[in-house]
């Protein structure tokens, strides 16, 4: 146990000039340093591995009721959605398209918005589609946005899909979000998928963003941003490096990844190929056995490395 010296020396008095105050903070936060340092440094490995594991048990926790709140928010924003629709006592329906052209390119674009309101609250439901063609490119655009409004909450439902045709590639992506907000919290889910063609490869881009904002009552005014989890997945075909083809996978939580290429099965830790495998062979920097390891095969025998409660055991199994 360490005692931390958080005050900050009081620097204001009138009896410190300039100089002094800077060299009595500068001091102080020396002094903090390497108290911090000195303690930290003396965690042991398994105080560290515990750290780890309650942090990510937190973590784990907090996905949980994040995701339980979103389930108990769709089911109210669905249940008012359909109390407003069916009590309505305004209920209007606009549509509008319409196209432009001009020398260098054609707009296409269509409109629609619906509005109810009623003694629970207000409904609005807007959907958009556009298509522009250009000399070199065309675009589409698709969206669409589901709100409900009350007097002491707000729920958002929000779709977009979006196609772009170029000279040189094409890109692809969806994406869904989903946010309600209350007095004191508000949480936000977003969803989105992306692919890009070019000449050479493909990628194929997944991210699930899940956060929560709680007003921390502790300051005046202020709010808490909560970045619950956060995942980015991708897999790219086609040419990885120069004059590498193959497939490879990897994702934003973990600095392993997987490449297949024409000839070896490679696994990676940051950019350092830790394992491979090539032919009928497995090469690897490092092995952990956690029960036995057998050498040879059923026909001919083989050795057994078994892990017993004497300690490591080495026998040879006969052949049938």
């Amino acid at each position: 146990m360490y005692d931390l010296n958080l005050c900050v020396p009081n620097i204001t008095a009138q009896k410190y000039s300039t100089d002094n105050r800077f060299l009595l903070l500068k001091n102080y936060l020396y002094e903090l340093n390497e108290t911090l340092s000195f303690a930290l440094s003396d965690k042991t490995e398994g105080e560290v591995r515990a750290l780890r594991g309650e942090l990510q048990r937190n973590n784990e926790d907090a996905v949980s009721r994040a995701l339980e709140l979103k389930e108990q928010s769709v089911k109210k924003f669905n249940e008012l959605r359909e109390k407003i629709l069916r009590t309505a006592e305004e209920l209007q329906t606009d549509y509008n398209s319409r196209i432009e052209k001009t020398e260098k390119d054609i707009l296409s674009e269509v409109d629609k918005k619906c509005v109810g309101k009623s003694e629970f609250g207000e409904y609005v439901s807007s959907a958009n589609t556009q298509l522009e063609q250009m000399a070199d490119s065309i675009s589409l655009v698709g969206e669409s946005t589901e709100e409900v409004k009350t007097e002491l909450e707000f729920y958002k439902n929000t779709s977009r899909a979006e196609m772009s045709v170029q000279a040189e590639s094409i890109i692809s992506s969806v994406e869904k979000s989903y946010q309600s907000k209350a007095e004191a919290l508000e949480l936000e889910e977003r969803i989105s998928s992306r692919i890009t063609q070019s000449e050479n490869s493909i990628t194929e881009n997944f991210s699930n963003e899940l956060a929560i904002f709680s007003q921390d009552l502790s300051t005046v005014g202020g709010t808490v941003e909560e970045l619950v989890s956060e995942l980015d997945v991708y897999i790219r075909r086609g040419e990885l490096e120069k004059d590498i083809y193959g497939v490879e996978i990897g994702r934003s939580d973990s600095n392993i990844k997987a490449r297949f290429t024409n000839n070896r099965l490679s696994f990676y830790q940051g950019t350092s190929e830790v394992a491979y495998i090539s032919g009928s062979s497995l090469y690897i920097t490092n092995a952990d056995v956690l029960d036995y390891l057998r050498i040879g095969n059923s026909s001919q025998g083989y050795f057994l490395f078994d892990t017993t409660e004497n300690g490591l055991e080495v026998r040879w199994i006969d052949g049938n």
